[in-house]
């Protein structure tokens, strides 16, 4: 049955409840006809069509507002980024481009996706590129990790992982307002379904990590294989590195007493320790040292360069130039950085009044 249901997901997506609830409107329509033949029958099996019902119409409203972003997302303009901008409009093309809203955010990552903009037509691709990758990686690699996104959406995911996704939100929308906590409606949808949980969780990861390779494949297709799998280990690399940055912090935070140094501040002056060309590879080969499990969203860093065709991996140089400094404008990564910072003192000060 499992395999039926994720089947059915990866191939109508969010509109495979429907498969549900055409069968819960056949039975509505005749529970209504025990009104006037049985009404003994209908007020006694009352109990269960209503929320049987209340799922079915939930699910249906899903298909349209699953996956619907709530709040306005704001991101950076070209005048902020002219060199981001400039890199994507270069690798995804003008069309997909001005379909585009770049955020940056706080964390050493890049990732795309696709959000519907209302209803069931109409979307918009978010990318999103952190300042932690901007600082410790530069312009080159960046190029890159773009051509890898924009790779997802063309091969949008795969087909699969993408309509999987979204059928899996249509179940989180439902959840929202059904609480198996709180309704008999989550109740009964939870006893139903909650067994298909952990499958879809392993099904979602397994099309994600091959979405990965495919992407990971097209980016190096469209350029030089060497040097994106230099690229993409420098990533790696980077990750490392802000990784054991960020895991000092949480240790100077434990018994604090006031808040210590932000930590994109932190990061910003330890990042020119990766000019060391020997302590940069040491973080590439600490990252390629890192596996993946069945419930990975991500293959490991091995297996990517493996399917890049490289068993053993490239020696990689410090960069001379942060992509941070050469794709955002001096006061938008300065405003950004600050904005970061500020919030997340904020934050801390607040944990340490409780």
């Amino acid at each position: 049955m499992s395999r039926l249901i994720l089947y059915a997901g990866r191939r109508f997506g969010r509109f495979a409840v429907l498969l549900f609830v055409a069968p819960v409107a056949l039975i509505f329509y005749l529970w209504l006809t025990l009104l006037d033949t049985n009404p003994v029958w209908f007020f006694g099996t009352a109990i269960v069509m209503l929320p049987l019902t209340t799922l079915a119409t939930a699910f249906l409203v899903a298909t349209l507002a699953a996956g619907f972003r709530r709040r306005k997302i704001k991101g950076v303009d070209k005048a902020a980024a002219p060199g981001l901008w400039s890199a994507w409009e270069s690798i995804a093309g003008p069309r997909r481009a001005a379909k585009t809203v770049i955020v940056i955010d706080d964390q050493c990552n890049a990732g795309v996706g696709r959000e519907r903009v209302f209803g069931p037509v109409g979307s918009r691709i978010i990318l999103t590129v952190g300042i932690p990758l901007l600082a410790t990686a530069d312009q080159k690699t960046i190029v890159a990790v773009l051509a890898h996104e924009n790779a997802h959406v063309v091969n949008k995911d795969t087909n699969g992982s993408l309509n999987l996704a979204e059928f899996g939100k249509t179940f989180d929308f439902v959840y929202e307002y059904a609480s198996p906590k709180r309704t008999i409606s989550g109740r009964l949808l939870f006893a139903a379904m909650g067994w298909l949980a952990k499958s879809l969780e392993k099904e979602q990861a397994r099309l994600s990590r091959e979405a990965e390779i495919a992407a990971d494949r097209h980016a190096a297709a469209s350029g030089n294989a060497a040097e994106t799998a230099q690229a993409f280990l420098l990533f790696a690399a980077a990750g490392a590195f802000v990784g054991e940055v960020d895991k000092a912090l949480q240790l100077e935070l434990l018994g604090a007493m006031s808040p210590p140094q932000p930590p994109l501040q932190r990061l910003l002056e330890a990042a020119q320790r990766l000019s060391d060309r020997t302590l940069l590879n040491a973080y590439a080969r600490k990252a390629l040292e890192q596996t993946a499990d069945e419930v990975s969203s991500h293959p490991s860093w091995a297996q990517r360069l493996l399917a890049l065709g490289f068993a053993e991996p490239p020696e990689i140089e410090p960069i001379a130039t942060t992509a941070l400094s050469t794709m955002l404008s001096e006061n938008t990564a300065t405003q950004i950085v600050h904005d970061f910072d500020r919030a997340w003192t904020r934050r801390v000060v607040n944990a340490l009044q409780r």
